[in-house]
């Protein structure tokens, strides 16, 4: 965990626009400033900036009108544009502290026209900053796929040396997304129906298909149905490949002691809700109020799972199987209720995999999650889930430590 303060915040950040260099800077910051939106669109979302724009300009861009604001209020207020682009900073500074070979050609790729290029390039910084500041010695590879030589992104010198092969996932597939909309709608409605006839409920509904728009249409008919006749249990509908289980875990406002009610499921779910209300008393004594849990899980993996594994099999090719090779991967993930359960159940299917690769020595399955405490600090975590191959050809020196299972 790293706490955020201005001071290293201002300094790392004004790093990061000196290395990039002030042409690139003033070129790209232009563009974002003469940029005129569509009359029909007056105000274009984050989202669409970053994706129209180059995404690490566009950082320096939001985070210099946010210091103007803070600057203006004489108050600064941390936000996640403020950390990720100071936490560039600092990883850059780590490296270039210790001469890291090719850290210049890393910098050049960060300015690269490419976004696909510029989130692995970030990943690739982060990775080596957290070998460095551990006093490992790393440097970046060259990439030399033209002369058909398969090289990984970075080399550890330690003993006979440990490579390491970079992988960042976009935040999410249009699949996805279309799936998780369709989902939050399901929620949505369902949470009304159950204010309506004053009950509330868990429900776990799995689809054979990814769930299309009359899916979601018979699954909020039957819902309604069910609510109505205050009906519980497991419902099949073969016919349509859908599977509906509810469970009434209490009527509406009724307070119930915490530790006195069970909900969902032990199974890995695509996407998940649970919404309660949470008093406590002058005894020490928990009470919920209107427990809620939906939970959804269609039979196709989701891409955001099923990426990471090609990922895994693509990254396996640049490893030369003559040293140990590890395998980073970032989810990039958003939703962090979520991480924890793609952790798990991201475990057992690398694990599996593994045991016909014996040249990838270790995964490792990272992401990032900014959080807010109750002091009004902000911290940057980095949650991340080890895999071991028992099986690898090359096994870890006993005094080497992954960064991973101590990452920070």
């Amino acid at each position: 965990m790293r706490e955020i303060n201005f001071k290293n915040c201002i300094k790392y950040i004004s790093l990061v626009k000196k290395l990039v260099g002030n042409a690139w800077l003033f070129k790209e910051l232009e563009k974002i400033n003469s940029y005129k939106p569509p009359k029909q669109k007056v105000k274009l979302s984050y989202i669409d900036y970053f994706e129209k724009f180059h995404p690490l300009a566009y950082l320096i861009y939001k985070v210099d009108k946010q210091l103007r604001s803070c600057a203006e209020k004489k108050f600064f207020e941390v936000s996640e544009q403020i950390c990720r682009l100071s936490y560039l900073g600092e990883n850059l500074f780590v490296l270039k502290k210790q001469n890291v070979k090719s850290l210049d050609k890393k910098i050049k790729d960060l300015t690269s026209s490419s976004k696909e290029i510029f989130d692995k390039t970030t990943y690739e910084i982060e990775v080596a900053a957290a070998y460095t500041k551990k006093g490992y010695h790393i440097e970046f590879l060259e990439t030399k796929s033209d002369e058909g030589v398969k090289t990984p992104d970075i080399f550890i010198d330690f003993k006979n040396g440990i490579e390491v092969e970079c992988k960042k996932k976009d935040r999410k597939s249009d699949r996805d997304i279309r799936n998780t909309e369709l989902w939050k709608l399901i929620v949505r409605k369902a949470s009304g129906m159950m204010e309506h006839f004053a009950l509330n409920y868990a429900a776990i509904i799995k689809t054979q298909k990814d769930p299309q728009e009359q899916d979601k249409e018979f699954i909020l008919k039957q819902l309604q149905e069910f609510m109505k006749e205050k009906k519980d249990g497991r419902f099949a509908f073969k016919n349509k490949g859908i599977g509906i289980t509810l469970q009434i875990l209490s009527e509406k406002d009724k307070e119930i002691e915490s530790g006195g009610i069970e909900y969902g499921t032990s199974e890995i779910l695509d996407y998940e809700v649970l919404s309660m209300e949470m008093k406590k008393e002058k005894d020490g004594k928990i009470f919920l109020r209107n427990p809620r849990f939906f939970g959804f899980k269609s039979a196709v993996l989701p891409e955001r799972i099923s990426s990471v594994i090609r990922s895994i099999k693509e990254a396996r090719q640049q490893l030369s199987g003559k040293r140990p090779g590890l395998i980073y991967i970032n989810l990039n993930m958003i939703d962090c209720k979520m991480v924890e359960k793609d952790f798990e159940r991201l475990y057992h299917m690398i694990k599996n995999l593994l045991k016909n690769n014996s040249t990838i020595t270790g995964v490792i399955i990272t992401t990032e999650v900014f959080k807010k405490d109750i002091n009004n600090r902000y911290f940057l975590k980095h949650p991340a889930k080890v895999i071991r191959n028992e099986q690898a050809k090359h096994p870890l020196p006993l005094n080497f430590k992954i960064r991973g299972e101590s990452y920070d």
